[in-house]
C-alpha cells in the first residue's frame, strides 16, 4: 500500500535529515570518535515502511502528516481512496 500512497518528499525529506543527524551524533557519542561513516541514501517509500511498522507513535503520525494520499478507515482496515 505504501508504494501507491502520494508522499510530500520535501517534508518527509526533512524529518529523514533530522533522524540520521541524531543517529550520528548518537553513535559519535558512544563509539567516542568525532565522524562516523557515511550513511548510504535511504529509500523514502522504505523509510515509510519501517516508521509505521516500528517506530512509535509520534514517528508515524508524523509520517502521516506527509502522506497526501486520503485514507480511511473501516472494519479495522485502512483504505486508500
Amino acid at each position: 500500500m505504501v508504494d501507491t500512497l502520494n508522499i510530500n518528499k520535501v517534508k518527509l525529506t526533512a524529518k529523514l535529515d533530522v533522524e540520521i543527524q541524531k543517529f550520528k551524533k548518537l553513535q559519535a557519542m558512544f563509539l567516542g570518535k568525532k565522524k562516523t561513516e557515511k550513511i548510504e541514501p535511504i529509500d523514502l517509500k522504505d523509510y515509510t515502511k519501517f516508521v509505521l511498522k516500528e517506530g512509535s507513535p509520534l514517528e508515524q503520525r508524523s509520517i502521516l502528516e506527509c502522506i497526501s494520499s486520503e485514507l480511511v478507515l473501516k472494519n479495522k482496515f485502512i483504505k486508500l481512496q
